[in-house]
């Protein structure tokens, strides 16, 4: 009985090895053998002895039948043959043996089976001679055992699909970046176990990549399905990436020339945000609204465009004026008196523009009743944002007042009142301010001297 088990044992060598972790196939085996082997032994039939080739050596028994093995455990042993194979550095006969394992368990319904099958794609991925092999093989991952590989493998997978787009983008192979984020995008982007930043990331990195290559409908395209997908989400990261995704498909639309739709988007941001509790989504909302205005002040009014066409339209310098300030004075009043810093900045900037829209109209009356109001609302403020706003609106109302018959001496006293508050400051931009103010006074001295010499 034991040499009859003993000259079975060898028709399961490849099956019985076990790494670290895996479960005991060798004592599964030699079992199944040995009781094999005393069933032989009751019965009484005589077994002849096993054939002799033509040169009288004995002949190597045919491979026993794993019939009593489960289908887990030869499909573990299949696996287990592949990755040892491929450890050795025997790659070709390791891919041969998993390639056995997806033929023989590859339309097997059973979750442990398919997790094993997912595991030999990804060896294959890993020591594949080409990165579109490698990719390949990860992308067939994804689809086919999504859900059923482990979380742990589910991110590395992605993680180097990410990579792998993310140096095809760097290398300037930016449509062949593209599938991987869309592969992404599709068979991990939703789905149980699956991290909703993915999804989110790779709609990005689309957007962005179509934007680069001019595709203007593309870009907006994945702007719009981010949107859709991911605009009731509560995590503050999310909202985040969807709020600035919103703004950058404004800003396409704008380069396309669809002004008026870019203009709808800005309008949306600031619905969704403009009373949003958190400070950055409000401020995120008043930059919406500014580009609006910004956009109203270069478009000239009643000029269209076709929602359709690729073309930007021509944009006259004139621009909608009273639109546009109407924008700004609105951002004032709604963010007037936030207590956000960032905010309150803002608000400065924005009246700064609202002083260079009415400049370009030629209404200086307006114009400097702006640099008035900037400076008695930062006038006692001491930051250093608070300091360039005052001294730049104090700088550009002398610039104003040099144009005005009769305000030469006020425009002189203001480049001075510029000198007086700030001649001291340590602020790089400040001091910059501060230079313009005294070279802009002496040019008006020089031009004031003929007229006193008459």
């Amino acid at each position: 009985m034991q040499t009859f088990a003993h000259d079975l044992t060898p028709a399961l060598p490849h099956f019985v090895k076990t790494s670290s972790g895996q479960r005991p196939f060798k004592t599964i085996a030699l079992l199944a053998c040995v009781a094999f082997a005393i069933s032989a032994c009751k019965t009484t039939t005589t077994h002849a002895p096993p054939p002799r080739a033509e040169d009288g050596r004995q002949q190597q028994r045919p491979a026993a039948s794993y019939a009593h093995l489960e289908p887990e455990e030869v499909a573990q042993g299949l696996f287990n043959m592949g990755k040892n194979l491929i450890q050795q550095g025997k790659t070709q006969e390791g891919f041969t043996t998993l390639d056995e394992l997806e033929r023989r368990f590859g339309q097997d319904p059973r979750r442990s089976v398919r997790a094993l099958l997912a595991q030999a794609l990804s060896l294959k991925a890993q020591s594949a001679a080409t990165p579109t092999e490698s990719l390949a093989a990860q992308v067939e991952i994804g689809r086919r055992y999504g859900e059923d590989i482990d979380p742990v493998l589910r991110r590395q997978l992605v993680t180097a699909m990410f990579d792998q787009a993310a140096t095809l983008g760097k290398e300037g192979n930016l449509s062949e970046a593209i599938p991987i984020y869309r592969e992404i995008e599709q068979t991990y982007g939703e789905g149980a176990g699956n991290d909703k930043s993915w999804g989110v990331w790779a709609l990005v990195y689309q957007a962005e990549l179509q934007r680069q290559m001019r595709n203007h409908r593309a870009a907006v395209s994945a702007y719009d399905r981010l949107d859709k997908r991911y605009s009731q989400e509560t995590d503050p990261a999310i909202r985040a990436v969807v709020a600035d995704s919103l703004f950058k498909k404004g800003e396409t639309l704008a380069e396309q020339g669809n002004v008026r739709a870019a203009i709808v988007v800005y309008e949306e941001i600031g619905r969704r945000y403009a009373e949003d509790r958190d400070a950055n989504f409000r401020l995120r909302a008043m930059r919406a609204l500014f580009a609006k205005g910004t956009l109203l002040s270069r478009q000239a009014p009643g000029a269209g465009e076709d929602p359709e066409s690729e073309t930007p339209i021509h944009i006259r310098p004139t621009g909608d004026t009273a639109a546009a300030v109407a924008v700004f004075d609105d951002i004032v009043q709604r963010f007037g008196r936030d207590k956000d810093p960032n905010i309150n900045n803002f608000v400065g900037g924005t009246l700064l523009k609202k002083s260079e829209t009415l400049r370009l109209t030629g209404n200086d009356q307006a114009t400097i009743a702006v640099y008035d109001e900037i400076i008695g609302r930062y006038g006692n403020d001491n930051t250093q944002a608070a300091r360039v706003l005052v001294a730049t609106a104090l700088f550009r109302k002398g610039l104003t007042l040099e144009k005005q018959e009769g305000a030469t001496n006020a425009a002189l006293n203001t480049y001075d009142e510029v000198v007086r508050r700030f001649a001291n400051d340590t602020n790089q931009n400040v001091r910059r301010v501060v230079g313009q103010a005294v070279t802009a006074r002496q040019r008006l001295l020089a031009k004031m001297e003929p007229m006193h010499d008459n």
